[in-house]
């Protein structure tokens, strides 16, 4: 009589290699337990895997590092600069003549507080329960990268915007037409970036007093960066000699003084931008400036609250935000590049 099957444990062995009809049926079953318990092993694994990654976008904040940076809450308006003016010798070319009095000029630069930029999101219990990974965790990975670009897209509003001057901050300063430099600069017709553009922009602030330490910033696109390393001088041993190129993954970090941050400015992402730097003409406008040229100011950097919501059956909801602000300081500093796109 055969034993009575044990389910889970095989114990029973038979010279002639047949498997008690019993103790088959519970192998069958404990083998296709396990199967099944090691394929939804995997398939989680490979759902956490996969899942956490974040979809291919702008996650960081390139230009934050490239403009001055203040933490003002005090006034809904802030004061960032106050413009002292140039004055004049006045030659003594008389004998107990008068003094020869001059008024100096004052002006200030101001920021207004914008709207809160922020991202928040209820973690659906329904939703977490169906997948593997932490919902929350990457919902706040998630607000992360939406804040960094929140700070870009500011700054790069600041920048193309309009300048608010004046003793109270009242008058309103347009980008200025004279610092977009034209599409066609080292070329016989429109053209893409080139290296006679840099030079041309480097002439721009020279011309306008800038001091030569104040460290310059451009961005360049994609399309940017191939025309330039499509020039013969770019990629030559001896152009990065004189010019001092250096290059990185293919993409030129800096040249002829310019330090070159890389973002795309079609980036849907970044709200009005894309119309802001593409003028009537659909030609790119690459912005350039000095350090001190643009002021980013921040009345909160972060504001983030991760918590369970009553009002929502107490699911976790998760919220980030800043409130920035950036602004062209003296208009000399700052300029634009207009290149043909693609």
């Amino acid at each position: 009589m055969d034993a009575p099957p044990i389910r889970g444990v095989v114990t029973v062995e038979r010279p002639d290699g047949n498997v008690p009809k019993p103790f088959a049926a519970t192998l069958r079953f404990c083998y296709e337990q396990r199967a099944t318990a090691m394929s939804v092993e995997n398939t989680q694994q490979l759902k956490y895997k996969n899942n956490l990654e974040m979809e291919l976008q702008l996650q960081t904040s390139p230009l934050e590092d490239a403009v001055t940076v203040t933490d003002d809450a005090s006034s809904s308006k802030i004061k960032i600069k106050d413009i002292v003016g140039n004055g004049d010798p006045q030659e003594d070319d008389e004998r107990e003549g008068d003094t020869k009095w001059q008024r100096t000029a004052f002006d200030g630069v101001w920021i207004p507080k914008p709207n809160e930029l922020y991202y928040a999101e209820i973690i659906e219990n329904h939703d977490q329960l169906q997948t593997v990974i932490d919902l929350q965790g990457s919902a706040v990975k998630n607000g992360a990268g939406v804040i960094n670009r929140a700070k870009t897209r500011r700054i790069l509003q600041g920048i193309f915007g309009n300048r608010i001057s004046g003793k109270d901050g009242t008058v309103v300063n347009a980008f200025p037409a004279g610092n977009i430099l034209p599409v066609d600069t080292g070329a016989a017709a429109a053209a893409r970036m080139n290296t006679a553009k840099l030079i041309a922009a480097n002439s721009f602030l020279t011309r306008n007093y800038v001091p030569d330490e104040a460290e310059r910033f451009m961005i360049l696109t994609a399309d940017d960066n191939a025309a330039l390393l499509g020039e013969i001088p770019a990629t030559s041993s001896d152009f990065k000699g004189a010019f001092g190129g250096e290059f990185m993954n293919g993409k030129i970090m800096r040249m002829l003084g310019w330090t070159f941050k890389h973002v795309e400015l079609d980036n849907p992402r970044l709200g009005n931008v894309t119309n802001l730097a593409t003028d009537g003409s659909n030609y790119r406008l690459n912005p350039f400036w000095v350090k001190p040229g643009v002021v980013l100011n921040f009345w909160q950097r972060l504001r983030s609250e991760v918590g369970k919501i009553p009002e929502k059956r107490f699911m976790p909801g998760v919220l980030a935000g800043t409130t920035c602000a950036a602004t062209r300081t003296q208009e000399g500093m700052s300029g634009a590049i207009r290149n043909v796109k693609g």
